[in-house]
């Protein structure tokens, strides 16, 4: 069985126990009235969990006829319970043969049916079902009646899970309806409650009266907690289960309730056995009080101890590795990400290394795979034993290991930790008689050297590792020998780009945004260039690469926002309004102080009014982190500042991400516009975006209008507003108020 299998089944067992719990804890603490219905709700729980068409329970009287007394049924499906009452049980029909002798009724294909069944084919045709599952219900020896399912939509073979399930909340029932027959004959609720405690199996319940003293000590409860009836009669209940660092929270509970009528909660507690091990139930309450006066509580328990195994295992499963315990990928990934959070705040190297065994193919195929997993497991313990308490070791598969180390200050330490890798992967292993020796070839790529994402960084060792074997195997490879150069140029790129910022060599250009049917300007998009003495005016796709996730990417994004608004204020000193709309990059959009510095900006320029502000953010970079950034955009939004989405189309948005979002514009992504006239899939996109927008009561501006054919398609398709080159250029600021005044009136599309 493979281990997504194992998992599966383990979660459907998880589920199937749970479920029980739920129903037994449900009917015991029911009241008289409520138990019909109660029993009808668990119907559907297990009808819902079996996926069956219907539920059912008959009840038996006399052991001569059987009436239909609960039913569920899924919608569409006729009911049958008015149907089918006092209902012979005649020899006529397998069915009821097999009922009487409380036996299992398993059809999974009613059409199937022949010889002795065919009376009951008959009879479950004409109620369309294709499909039934009944299991009898029994008290003592007397037969009670029977529970089951019907599939009337779609044949089913029927599980071991759902004949198990049916059994146990059978006898559930069971001794319920039992027991009300009882109530029926007796009319006293409180012999009611007293027998169910008594004769439910597998729930241990417990009653005490105000002093905590044990009057009730069902046979579930001897079994659970190691008691007798006789050895807990009278004994007080801190001194039975409790544990003694529980014991006087418990007794002031107690208190508050005979006092004021404070409940006492239902939830998991760990409690003690009478050999003093601890154990964790799920434990319900009931403050009673009685015709006289008297107060008494019921404790219903349902051990845990096998849920939790399950949880464990399932946990086990899913972050180890089955055959060697050591982490898997689920939990090399977590694992990964703390180190290089790590890394980021000490400034730490951290390697990742991938592994891979040389010559194991040749065990496995010399010695067999069962010799071949015990290597495996014995050369996992020894490269485990020889890396420290912090570093992770994770097989991914076959003979691949992942190590990740951290905190790593020089090279010469990670060089180190490789070579003790290598000589565990080599060390002969004996096992049955046999000296087993294998190698490694190991690759190692070092962050932030490598400044990757964890999926890359892996890859990037894997790459290494090859080169290792290509050079001889028995060895380890560091990722591109060439990085150091490569890393050397982004310094002296990023050194250049603070020294330009210093000597003021970047400018802002703008770009009109405008109505193509009223030619009236909208406002312009703040575009950074870089003016270099020796290269000239630079485009921003030509620098602003090298910055993205350095702090001088938040540096150059926060010039150009105070230096946007230094050019709105005096633009409105010279007569001249233009709302500007200013690219805002992830990293500083993510800054949890973002909203903080934006204040402070629009302080420092007061004749500025924040309306006429918009950051425009990339839906990229407002999805990394959600909560985040829509927290930051609300604190913003709170200062007047408004928000657009960038390049709208290009990136991985949802419905119920665009609705979360507080935005007020959507830009539609020039690479949609640029091909619309002669590319329908463009044309069908932007068409959709429009719709989006309408739905969602925003505003759509199209970016990349390059002629006037694509204002005039976009008009005919509602898009007013644009921006691009068959609109305008990016201008220098003090071009733009001419621009306006004398070319924007003349324009004709």
């Amino acid at each position: 069985m493979d281990k997504d299998t194992a998992i599966q089944l383990l979660n459907q067992r998880y589920e199937l126990e749970h479920l029980i719990s739920r129903i037994s804890s449900a009917v015991v603490v029911c009241t008289y009235q409520d138990l019909d219905t109660e029993i009808e709700n668990s119907l559907q729980l297990i009808a819902d969990f079996t996926r069956a068409d219907r539920c059912y329970l008959f009840q038996i009287w006399e052991e001569t006829h059987a009436d239909n007394t609960h039913e569920w049924c899924a919608p569409g499906i006729k009911p049958q319970k008015a149907i089918l009452q006092n209902m012979p049980l005649s020899d006529r029909y397998l069915t009821a043969q097999l009922i009487k002798s409380k036996q299992i009724v398993n059809f999974p294909d009613v059409a199937q049916l022949t010889g002795k069944a065919f009376a009951d084919k008959e009879l479950l045709v004409s109620q369309s079902i294709q499909s039934m599952l009944s299991v009898p219900m029994i008290s003592n020896t007397r037969l009670v009646g029977f529970i089951g399912l019907d599939a009337v939509n779609q044949k089913r073979i029927w599980s071991d899970d759902d004949i198990y399930l049916l059994r146990i909340v059978g006898d559930i029932f069971t001794h319920a309806l039992e027991h009300k027959r009882a109530t029926d004959m007796l009319k006293a609720s409180e012999a009611r409650l007293r027998y169910i405690f008594e004769k439910i199996p597998a729930i241990a319940v417990q009653g005490y009266d105000a002093n905590r003293r044990v009057f009730l000590w069902n046979k579930a409860s001897e079994q659970l907690y190691g008691y007798t009836l006789e050895e807990a009669l009278g004994q007080q209940l801190e001194n039975l289960i409790i544990p003694s660092e529980d014991r006087s929270e418990v007794k002031a509970a107690i208190v508050s309730w005979l006092q004021g009528n404070e409940e006492i909660p239902s939830g998991e507690l760990t409690l003690q056995r009478k050999d003093g091990s601890r154990l964790r139930v799920f434990s319900s309450h009931v403050m009673h009080t009685t015709s006289v006066g008297q107060k008494e509580l019921y404790c219903v328990d349902v051990d845990l101890t096998a849920l939790k195994a399950v949880q464990q295992e399932l946990k086990q499963l899913a972050h180890f590795d089955a055959l060697t315990s050591l982490p898997n990928r689920t939990l090399l990934a977590d694992r990964l990400n703390q180190m290089l959070n790590m890394s980021r705040r000490h400034n730490h190297l951290v390697a990742v290394a991938y592994l891979d065994l040389d010559g194991f193919k040749h065990i496995n195929d010399t010695h067999g795979h069962n010799m071949g997993d015990l290597l495996l497991k014995q050369l996992a313990q020894s490269m485990q034993s020889c890396l420290r308490e912090d570093d992770t070791l994770a097989r991914i598969g076959g003979d691949e290991f992942i190590a990740v180390l951290g905190n790593i200050n020089v090279m010469d330490d990670c060089e180190l930790l490789m070579e003790r890798l290598l000589e565990a992967a080599s060390s002969p292993v004996i096992l049955d008689g046999h000296s087993l020796k294998v190698s490694a070839s190991i690759g190692v790529t070092l962050y932030p050297l490598d400044e990757s994402d964890p999926d890359q960084l892996i890859r990037h060792a894997d790459q290494a590792m090859y080169l290792a074997k290509q050079a001889g195997k028995n060895r380890f490879q560091f990722f591109d020998i060439q990085l150091e150069d490569e890393i050397c140029k982004k310094q002296r790129a990023r050194q250049s780009i603070a020294e330009g910022l210093e000597r003021e060599e970047f400018v802002l250009y703008y770009q009109p945004k405008i109505n193509m049917r009223t030619l009236t300007l909208e406002g312009a998009e703040v575009l950074v260039r870089w003016q270099h003495p020796q290269l000239g005016l630079l485009s921003p796709g030509i620098f602003l690469p090298v910055t993205e996730g350095h702090e001088l990417g938040i540096k150059l994004g926060e010039w150009v926002i105070n230096t946007a608004l230094m050019q709105m204020q005096t633009w409105k000193q010279q007569g001249f309004d233009c709302p500007l709309s200013i690219n805002v990059a992830a990293q500083q959009i993510q800054l949890d102080n973002f909203s903080l510095f934006m204040q402070s900006a629009l302080a420092a320029h007061p004749r500025v009014n924040a309306e006429d502000v918009e950051l425009e953010i990339l839906e990229t970079s407002a999805l990394s982190d959600i909560e985040q950034v829509t927290q930051i955009m609300l604190d913003c939004r709170r200062l007047g500042v408004s928000f657009s989405l960038d390049d709208f189309g290009t990136g991985y948005s949802s419905l119920a991400y665009l609705k979360r979002l507080p935005i007020e514009c959507l830009k539609i992504d020039q690479s949609f516009v640029r091909d619309m006239l002669t590319e329908t899939d463009d044309l069908s996109i932007i068409q959709g975006i429009l719709s989006l927008a309408a739905a969602f009561n925003l505003r759509v501006i199209a970016e990349g209008v390059e002629t006037p054919a694509h204002c005039r398609k976009m008009l005919a398709l509602g898009c007013e507003l644009a921006q691009g080159y068959g609109i305008a250029r990016p201008m220098p600021a003090d071009a733009l108020p001419d621009w306006v005044s004398e070319t924007l009136p003349l324009l004709s599309f």
